[in-house]
């Protein structure tokens, strides 16, 4: 892997926020390369930042110190489009107003944007409800919604913020499927924020494990399966189990690093 390929390449990355009792550091000397059509994924534990580098990648959050270079091929493009964990839809508009959105706000035509609108639509099984507003979906329906948007905006960079995290677990499969399946017909490079390890190897091409906070880089893995991924193919390869073991090895004192500390003696 050499750095001129990279998409997105950040050095040295910093930022802090004030408090009450003086700056608390969020990222402390970040570096990350994101290669072009990758899907990396970012696993920390709570607090570590994870959000707050996401935000900066989508120009939400500026770096308080440190590089940051994002490669752009396509003036006519958004260079990124974010999904995030609470349901971010407009509950004044219908599905596929929310989906057509983007498309809209840059200018496309009607005439170009029914066929991507209906084109995702379809991918996320959600034709039959595209006149339905978000009151009459479910949780799982809202963020498939917020996926197909995305999508169909056609960004250069994805940017994903736990977005199935508040699912059930049979909603979650079916997504993490559904993802999986439009990514490889629609390549993108996707940066993906989640807590699951499980998760994690599903998805991506490579993860990255961050410390407790202030966020730094601990460690980058190779995500060793091949694509095109079946998610209980996945979870039936022993290497499943070995690297699902590893990363919790790496994550364990980050986690408990985060937690609250009790003081002596237990008392309040």
């Amino acid at each position: 892997m050499t750095t001129r390929e990279a998409k997105i390449r950040m050095q040295g990355g910093w930022r802090a926020f004030p408090g009450s009792k003086g700056a608390i550091v969020a990222l402390a000397g970040i570096d990350l390369e994101v290669m072009p059509l990758e899907f990396l994924v970012i696993l920390g534990p709570s607090g570590c930042g994870k959000t707050t580098l996401l935000r900066i990648l989508g120009g939400l959050e500026r770096l308080g110190d440190g590089r940051l270079d994002i490669v752009r091929q396509d003036q006519s493009r958004p260079l990124t489009s974010m999904v995030f964990q609470e349901q971010s839809i407009f509950p004044w508009m219908t599905v596929r107003g929310n989906v057509e959105y983007g498309l809209r706000m840059r200018g496309i035509p009607r005439r170009q944007r029914d066929p991507v609108v209906c084109h995702y639509l379809e991918k996320v099984g959600l034709v039959e409800f595209a006149d339905s507003y978000p009151y009459q979906l479910s949780g799982g329906m809202k963020q498939r919604v917020s996926v197909a948007r995305a999508f169909a905006n056609d960004p250069e960079i994805l940017l994903m913020d736990e977005p199935f995290a508040a699912l059930d677990e049979q909603n979650k499969i079916l997504l993490q499927e559904e993802l999986l399946r439009i990514w490889e017909e629609d390549r993108k490079t996707v940066v993906y924020i989640t807590h699951s390890i499980d998760e994690a190897l599903v998805l991506g091409d490579r993860l990255i494990v961050m410390t407790a906070r202030p966020g730094r880089v601990k460690a980058i893995l190779e995500v060793p399966f091949t694509r095109p991924r079946s998610v209980y193919d996945i979870k039936a390869d022993p290497r499943f189990g070995e690297m699902a073991r590893r990363i919790w090895g790496l994550l364990r004192e980050e986690v408990l690093l985060s937690r609250p500390q009790e003081p002596a003696g237990g008392q309040p």
